[in-house]
C-alpha cells in the first residue's frame, strides 16, 4: 500500500474518531444540562417557600396577626392527578398572598437569591442566580438582576404562582449554566484532551514509523539495484576479457594481451574495493574498525589519485595545488579512499570537464583538507542528507546533466572514516556551480589526546 493511502487512512480514522468524541461530549453536555435545569426545578419550589417563611417570620416579630389558609380542597382536588403537589402549590399561593396582602411584605429577592444559591452549592452546583415576578405572559414585572428573560445563556424554571388570580409567577433563572456544566464536565473535557493527544500522537508514530520502513525498503531495493548494476559491468569485462585470453588470439600481439590482463586487474580491483568498502563500513558502525595511524605525506598520495582518475575518466580533468601543510596525522589507506570517493564524486558529477583544487593547511589543534569542483553542486534541500547511508541526492537532478546515480556509499565511507579519526567533515555547495568538501583531522600533538575516547569505543 502507497504511503499517501495510508496517511488518507489515518485521516479519516482520525476524523471518525474525532466525531465520536464529538457526539460523546455533546450527548453528556446534553444531558448535564438537563440535570441542571431539573435539579433547578426541583430546588426553586423549595427556595421559595423557605423565603416566604423567612419573610412572614421577620414580620411576625412585630405582629400578632394570625395566618389562616381557607380553599375548597374536595372541589379543586377532583380534577387534580397529584393531590400532594396541588395542595403544596396552593399553600404557597396562600402563603404568598398572607405576605403580600397581610403583612404588606413582597418577595425578598436578597433572600430568594441566597436560599436558591445555598441549596444548588449543597449539591455541588456553583451556580449564579437570579430571581424575578413575571406575568402570565412572561413579561418581567420585577427582578433581583437585569438579565434577558429570553436569552439563550441562562436557564428559566418553569413558572411558580404567586397570586391566586394567576397573575403573577415567581421564576429562577441560572445566569451561567454554561459555566456550571463546564465545571461537572471538567474531568471528562481533560480525559477526551489526553485520548485524542495520545491518539494523535499513535496515529504520528505509526506513520512513521511506516514510512520509516517504507524508506528502508526502497533504500534497500535502490541499494541492491545499484551495487549489482556496478558490479555487472567490471565482471562482464572480466568474463569477456577471460574469454578472449582463453583463445590465444593475443599470444601474437605481447601489448594488447598485456592491455586485457590491465584491464581484467582493475576491473578485479574494483569489484574488492566495493567489496571492501561495505565491509568496512560495517566495522565503522560497530566501531571494530582498527586504524593504524602515522605522519602521511599528502602530495605523493594526492598526486597518485589524480594521475589515477586522470588516465581513466573520458573527460578533461584540470588539477590545481594549494597545499601548505604537507602532511597529516591519519591511516593512510583510508584517508586515501576517502579522499578518493570526493575525486570520484567530482569527477562523476561534472560536465565535459571539471576543475579540482586540492588545499591544505594546519588550523590551532587540527589539520584540513580541502577537494573543491567545478562540478553540478548539490541541491541546498539535499545538502543535510548527503553524508547519510545509501542516500542518492537529487539523482533524477544528476541524471539530466548525464551524471550517475551511485549507490550512496561513497560519502557516508568518508564521513565514517574521518569520524573514526575524531575528525570532522563540512560541505558548502551552490547548485549549478561548485561543491567544496573540506575534511578536518586532529592534529598530531592532539591525537594522543583522542586516543583513549577511540579505544573505549
Amino acid at each position: 500500500m502507497e504511503i499517501k493511502h495510508i496517511r488518507w487512512i489515518a485521516v479519516v480514522g482520525l476524523i471518525a474518531i474525532v466525531e465520536l468524541q464529538y457526539v460523546w461530549l455533546v450527548n453528556t453536555y446534553k444531558l448535564t444540562k438537563e440535570s441542571i435545569q431539573m435539579k433547578g426545578e426541583e430546588l426553586f419550589p423549595e427556595a421559595a417557600l423557605q423565603e416566604v417563611f423567612l419573610r412572614v417570620s421577620k414580620t411576625k416579630k412585630d405582629s400578632t396577626v394570625t395566618m389562616s389558609v381557607n380553599f375548597d380542597a374536595e372541589k379543586d382536588m377532583e380534577t387534580l392527578s397529584n393531590p400532594g403537589q396541588w395542595l403544596m402549590s396552593y399553600m404557597h399561593v396562600s402563603f404568598q398572598e398572607i405576605a403580600l396582602k397581610d403583612f404588606n411584605r413582597d418577595v425578598s429577592f436578597t433572600d430568594l437569591d441566597s436560599i436558591y444559591t445555598h441549596m444548588l452549592d449543597s449539591i455541588g452546583f456553583s451556580a449564579a442566580v437570579a430571581s424575578c415576578i413575571v406575568d402570565s405572559t412572561g413579561r418581567v414585572i420585577k427582578s433581583s438582576s437585569r438579565f434577558d428573560i429570553n436569552g439563550k445563556g441562562i436557564l428559566r424554571t418553569s413558572p411558580l404562582p404567586i397570586s391566586l388570580d394567576g397573575n403573577r409567577f415567581l421564576q429562577g433563572v441560572i445566569t451561567n449554566p454554561y459555566w456550571v456544566i463546564f465545571q461537572r464536565m471538567t474531568l471528562l473535557l481533560l480525559a477526551t484532551v489526553l485520548i485524542m493527544i495520545l491518539v494523535i500522537v499513535c496515529i504520528i508514530y505509526q506513520i512513521r514509523i511506516i514510512v520509516r520502513q517504507d524508506k528502508i525498503a526502497k533504500l534497500r531495493e535502490d541499494f541492491s539495484y545499484a551495487m549489482i548494476h556496478d558490479m555487472k559491468t567490471p565482471l562482464s569485462s572480466i568474463l569477456m576479457g577471460t574469454q578472449i585470453l582463453e583463445t590465444g588470439k593475443l599470444d601474437a600481439q605481447p601489448e594488447k594481451k598485456a592491455r586485457y590482463f590491465r584491464i581484467l586487474k582493475e576491473e578485479g580491483e574494483h569489484l574488492l574495493s566495493l567489496t571492501n568498502k561495505v565491509l568496512t563500513l560495517s566495522k565503522l558502525e560497530n566501531h571494530q574498525l582498527k586504524l593504524e595511524k602515522e605522519t602521511c605525506s599528502l602530495r605523493p598520495m594526492l598526486e597518485d589519485l589524480a594521475e589515477k582518475y586522470k588516465a581513466k575518466a573520458l573527460k578533461h580533468i584540470t588539477y590545481r595545488w594549494n597545499l601548505q601543510a604537507d602532511t597529516v596525522y591519519a591511516d593512510e589507506e583510508f584517508l586515501k579512499e576517502a579522499l578518493s570517493n570526493l575525486i570520484d564524486n567530482a569527477v562523476k558529477y561534472s560536465g565535459e570537464e571539471v576543475e579540482i583544487t586540492f588545499s591544505s593547511g594546519r588550523l590551532p589543534g587540527e589539520d584540513y583538507i580541502k577537494v573543491h569542483d567545478t562540478g553540478f553542486g548539490i541541491p541546498l534541500k539535499d545538502q543535510s542528507k548527503i553524508f547519510e547511508k545509501y542516500e542518492r541526492a537529487s539523482a533524477a537532478g544528476r541524471s539530466r546533466y548525464g551524471g550517475p546515480a551511485g549507490f550512496g556509499l561513497g560519502l557516508n565511507y568518508v564521513l565514517r572514516v574521518v569520524e573514526a579519526h575524531g575528525g570532522r567533515v563540512t560541505l558548502e555547495s551552490i547548485e549549478g556551480e561548485y561543491s567544496k568538501f573540506t575534511i578536518y583531522l586532529p592534529a598530531e600533538e592532539n591525537a594522543a589526546e583522542r586516543k583513549l575516547p577511540e579505544e573505549e569505543q
